[in-house]
């Protein structure tokens, strides 16, 4: 069954050799992934599983390369989540995994245009309280997910000095916390509820609670970078929107910086990007 359903991908005995310590990138539009294609080069065929696609891709550098499985998986909680669940199927020593792209802004200090990096995730529309659980919680699950590791953080903290000039010049800001995820949209409408039972959340979307969810799972580490594109309950005088054209690449140049630090910490050589904003 697993050989008919790839009969269309030619070397996928290659594919799992190559990229078992691949580092998986998770998008869930068009739009996000655009830019990660123009920074990469292609390692094997894209192709399909499900509502999903894979992209096989290598990040270059001076005499070496990173590999990167991009996966455009669609928008939601289900599918995100089972596309990563395939992509580390393939991956399967996945140096890690990443979601990029766009969110909502939730926390009031928060600005389209700044980046976000998760540190854990929770589900904006859980809610079994009347069990005794807390908001936010699933059933029998933990409280939270995605507590980053040593190794995400050295990554996290040389990339934010590889990109300091840029943000510095583009005047965003780059907040690290509290990522919500859910199958709904926070508007104006239930913002202030939202705020209220999750207080230190940044921002919202709908794949990445899902993400480290399955990546707690299988043991695999996670974390989120997002450009905020919208504000969930805009100030007055704060602007409430970004195009994606704007916002997702920016997302997808802090993703790979910080892939580009996570591979060099395997005693790898350095990475040389040449990423434009």
């Amino acid at each position: 069954m697993f050989n008919e359903m790839y009969a269309d991908l030619e070397n996928l005995n290659d594919l799992m050799m190559s990229f078992s310590n691949a580092i998986v990138i998770q998008v869930a539009m068009d739009e996000e992934l655009a830019p990660f294609l123009a920074a990469t080069e292609q390692a094997q065929p894209s192709f399909t599983e499900g509502v999903a696609k894979f992209y096989p891709r290598y990040l270059m550098f001076e005499e070496d390369q990173v590999p990167l499985l991009l996966v455009r998986s669609k928008i939601g909680l289900v599918n995100a989540a089972s596309a990563v669940t395939e992509a580390i199927n393939y991956a399967t020593n996945c140096l890690g995994v990443i979601s990029a792209g766009t969110a909502g802004g939730l926390a009031q200090h928060i600005n389209v245009g700044d980046i976000v990096l998760g540190s854990n995730y929770l589900y904006a529309d859980a809610d079994a309280t009347i069990f005794g659980y807390e908001r936010g919680q699933i059933p029998g699950m933990p409280v939270s997910y995605g507590d980053r590791d040593s190794d995400w953080e050295e990554a996290i903290e040389a990339a934010l000095s590889a990109l300091k000039s840029a943000q510095e010049e583009g005047s965003w800001a780059v907040h690290q916390g509290r990522m919500l995820a859910g199958n709904s949209f926070v508007t104006e409408y239930n913002v202030k509820d939202t705020r209220e039972a999750f207080d230190t959340a940044l921002s919202t979307d709908m794949e990445t609670t899902a993400i480290a969810q399955i990546c707690s799972n299988y043991d695999v580490s996670f974390m989120a970078v997002r450009c905020i594109s919208d504000l969930c309950g805009p100030a007055a005088d704060q602007e409430f929107h970004l195009s994606v054209d704007v916002v997702a690449p920016r997302s997808a140049r802090y993703a790979l910086q910080i892939a580009a630090e996570l591979w060099t910490q395997q005693e790898l050589p350095a990475l040389e990007l040449n990423l434009e904003d």
